[in-house]
């Protein structure tokens, strides 16, 4: 096969959820068209959620999602991605996430004894012990790939990418979004994020704490996205605007296309990919991390927070006035918030611009083609055997607690 020759990449969604991760593999998939490489998208039927799903995302690009129901057990479900994987006889399968289920199934499955390479992206902001060390992995922040520099796996970076053509400051019209949900003309504060428990529970409650202090200059707060927390991101933001006197925080729910709630904001709060958009727009960022931790992106502070990828796990004593700190000198100053968004536009087109990102995944791509091998495969195994291990000791201790009590014994004999 030639450095030019077309390849066909099955690429394994870790859910059809609007997320980061997943929308990332679409716009990467979509780019791969025009670089002859032709990608097979998977995604697990049992994953699509109530509303706007990947689907949708994928569909406004032209492309399709292929659906299956997960098998109950590993080896059956590597069954079922091998069988895709010869279905379209690709030449490498690209697993995204380190959750979704994708990565061990193909181990067992189409890239067993390497007879099909394979990539993992791992866009989380840890590389979990559980990540196989030899095959070839992408990550999305400079501190994980420098932590992995011992691992035998060709390890590189690719941001998260953002395509700069949809998301500019002028391509769509910032009265939009506010005229749809009914927001005055006042300071708009946009965070758009999944609502769950996990990681983005405490930026969401920081944030709508924060409207206290900020909402009496005339800001709103507009948090669009759902997940399971959704219930208690309500209630407080019930609870603050019954205090403060006014529908100062909005929860707008999911968006298949958010893109009007950036262009429609004065400022963002926000993390990993969505911080990135937001820079895009030539809009203010304020990054939040999961422990709510918060600072300005400027110049002063933009290369160790993109490294970061616009995420932190540091604990501060109190998140939403931190946050508050931040942002009300922001409210007073619109040619400071002006000068912050040239700044930030200017760094997306430098740093995570979607086609150069492309250029480098059909890079990789063709790179690993002919570097993993069933030496590799075999190295992974003894991975594979504390796993079931792990499994057979969680199986036992179960059943240990749900056997029945022998007759005449008691607690304490």
């Amino acid at each position: 096969m030639t450095e030019d020759s077309p390849l066909t990449v099955l690429v394994h969604l870790n859910s059809l959820q609007l997320g980061g991760t997943q929308i990332n593999a679409v716009d990467l998939a979509a780019q791969m068209r025009g670089r002859g490489v032709e990608s097979i998208l998977l995604g697990a039927r049992d994953t699509i959620p109530e509303g706007p799903s990947l689907i949708d995302i994928a569909a406004a690009r032209d492309l399709e999602i292929r659906l299956y129901d997960p098998a109950p057990t590993i080896f059956a479900r590597a069954r079922q991605v091998a069988a895709f994987a010869r279905a379209h006889q690709v030449d490498l399968v690209h697993v995204y996430g380190s959750w979704g289920g994708g990565a061990r199934p193909t181990y067992w499955g189409p890239s067993r004894f390497a007879r099909t390479p394979w990539v993992q992206t791992v866009y989380e902001m840890s590389v979990s012990a559980k990540i196989y060390r030899h095959m070839p992995m992408i990550v999305g922040t400079g501190y994980q790939r420098d932590e992995q520099h011992d691992r035998p796996g060709r390890t590189i970076l690719i941001s998260p990418p953002v395509d700069l053509i949809e998301n500019h400051p002028a391509a769509h019209d910032r009265v939009q979004f506010r005229s749809a949900n009914h927001i005055g003309d006042g300071p708009l504060l946009v965070i758009v994020s999944r609502l769950d428990a996990s990681m983005k529970s405490v930026p969401a409650r920081a944030a709508i704490d924060a409207m206290r202090v900020l909402a009496p200059a005339g800001a709103t707060l507009a948090i669009v996205g759902t997940g399971d927390n959704v219930a208690a991101t309500q209630s407080r933001a019930d609870a603050v605007n019954d205090e403060v006197g006014r529908d100062a925080v909005r929860l707008i729910g999911p968006m298949a296309d958010p893109r009007p709630a950036y262009a429609a904001a004065d400022i963002v709060l926000g993390m990993g990919g969505s911080a990135a958009r937001s820079l895009a727009f030539a809009k203010p960022l304020v990054v939040q991390g999961e422990a709510g931790w918060s600072l300005l992106f400027e110049p002063s502070s933009a290369e160790t927070l993109a490294r970061s990828s616009f995420w932190s796990p540091d604990v501060v004593p109190d998140p939403a006035a931190r946050l508050a700190a931040t942002i009300a000198p922001l409210l007073a100053d619109a040619e400071r918030r002006a000068e912050l968004g040239i700044f930030g536009r200017a760094f997306a087109e430098e740093r995570f611009a979607l086609t150069a990102m492309a250029d480098r995944l059909v890079d990789f791509y063709r790179t690993v083609q002919g570097e993993y091998t069933s030496r590799d495969w075999l190295a992974d195994l003894p991975l594979e055997g504390r796993t079931l291990s792990a499994k057979v000791a969680r199986i036992a201790r179960h059943a240990l607690r749900l056997a029945p009590t022998p007759e005449g014994v008691r607690d304490g004999w």
